[in-house]
């Protein structure tokens, strides 16, 4: 059984978290200050370990703060609110209408992707909140990650 088993899928969940009301506030900022991403940009796990391959997670402000393989151990320390979005809705194939800041490719000295030299030149970095919730495949609130089957099915493209 691998770390993917960690992760309960839960029932009460809507198939959107477009409602759930979770912005930036005081609190949350606190809360992002005293957290620490355990995800490295392009990070490559083994099937058994990862929750989800080459996911984006974002913060509420629909800002992209790592993308790679993620387990649950990677988000423990993770405080506040933050979504995670498939790698087809966050960078292969985002709502342009969606996307409000890009950024240049840059070497990046944490990807242990082997493929980075592969990827577009430019990739979408700030989306707009909305639609970040409503096409996330999980949720993290202070380090656990939330998610369930219809989450899944229905936004992990």
């Amino acid at each position: 059984m691998g770390l993917y088993d960690t992760v309960l899928l839960r029932e009460n969940l809507p198939l959107s978290f477009e409602n759930d009301e979770y912005r930036l506030t005081p609190e949350m900022r606190e809360k992002y200050l005293k957290s620490i991403i355990g995800v490295k940009n392009g990070q490559i796990r083994g099937r058994d370990e990862y929750f989800c391959k080459n996911a984006s997670i974002f913060d509420v402000t629909g800002t992209k703060l790592v993308w790679g393989d993620i387990a649950p151990r990677d988000v423990t320390k993770m405080f506040g609110v933050y979504y995670i979005l498939s790698q087809h809705k966050s960078y292969w194939k985002p709502d342009e209408e969606a996307v409000r800041g890009w950024k240049l490719k840059g070497e990046d000295p944490n990807s242990m992707s082997p493929f980075r030299h592969m990827l577009p030149d430019f990739e979408p970095m700030i989306f707009d909140p909305k639609y970040v919730k409503r096409n996330a495949i999980a949720r993290i609130i202070d380090g656990e990650i939330q998610t369930s089957r219809d989450l899944i099915f229905t936004h992990y493209q």
